[in-house]
């Protein structure tokens, strides 16, 4: 991969991953705070075997605090931004001080919300930051290689999220087509099996072929 390192790929492309996971789901989640304000169920427990996380929440509102804030729980949201913090302090040189800060204020947008009563407004904040580090890796990374490379990472977790749970699987095929032209931008190499699969998918996607596009998806580049 020319001066690019395999760990310093692997580290840009997990980068992408953990930012993506943060983002996705924290939008999936959003409506259950306000189903939970007005005392409406919300499947956590579908939630989590989707995901095939452990369910050992005691209720909606453990689950929401937990899943969401403890980052002792290695599956929470905040461990995938301790994990895209981390990913980002070791890549300070490659994506810059300035846009690595964007990562740091949002981890410290979920510490705030921790022990908030209304946690949608720090959980704002922490969606902000990400996208202003998606406009600004965008913006002050040079090297196109690098920038898709993180956007590859994005795209795998997008799908991964959509298909596991179900979610504007109207959006997969475009999705993938999205992945397939950053991915000929840099200097991955996708596997061949798992390609040929998803240049094939279609707009519409049966459900007994979900686990296998999803498989694609996930196995589509080993970093």
């Amino acid at each position: 991969m020319d001066t690019l390192s395999v760990s310093k790929a692997s580290r840009l492309f997990w980068l992408g991953r953990y930012y993506e996971r943060v983002a996705t789901t924290l939008a999936y989640l959003w409506n259950w705070y306000d189903r939970m304000i007005d005392g409406a169920p919300i499947d956590y427990a579908g939630f989590c075997s989707a995901l095939d996380i452990d369910c050992s929440y005691a209720d909606a509102e453990a689950f929401m605090h937990g899943y969401v804030f403890d980052g002792d729980n290695p599956v929470s949201l905040r461990a995938a931004a301790d994990a895209m913090l981390g990913n980002g302090m070791m890549l300070r040189e490659t994506i810059g001080s300035r846009t690595l800060a964007y990562l740091e204020l949002a981890v410290s947008a979920f510490e705030s919300g921790k022990d908030s009563v209304t946690p949608t407004l720090p959980l704002q904040r922490v969606i902000d930051c990400i996208m202003a580090f998606r406009g600004s890796y965008d913006d002050c990374i040079n090297d196109e290689n690098v920038r898709n490379i993180i956007k590859c990472g994005a795209g795998v977790e997008r799908l991964s999220l959509y298909l596991r749970l179900g979610w504007r699987m109207d959006l997969v095929q475009p999705e993938v087509g999205k992945l397939m032209k950053r991915m000929n931008r840099t200097r991955l190499v996708p596997s061949p099996d798992a390609l040929r699969l998803l240049l094939a998918v279609k707009a519409s996607i049966p459900p007994e072929e979900k686990a296998s596009v999803l498989a694609a998806v996930e196995n589509l580049f080993k970093l």
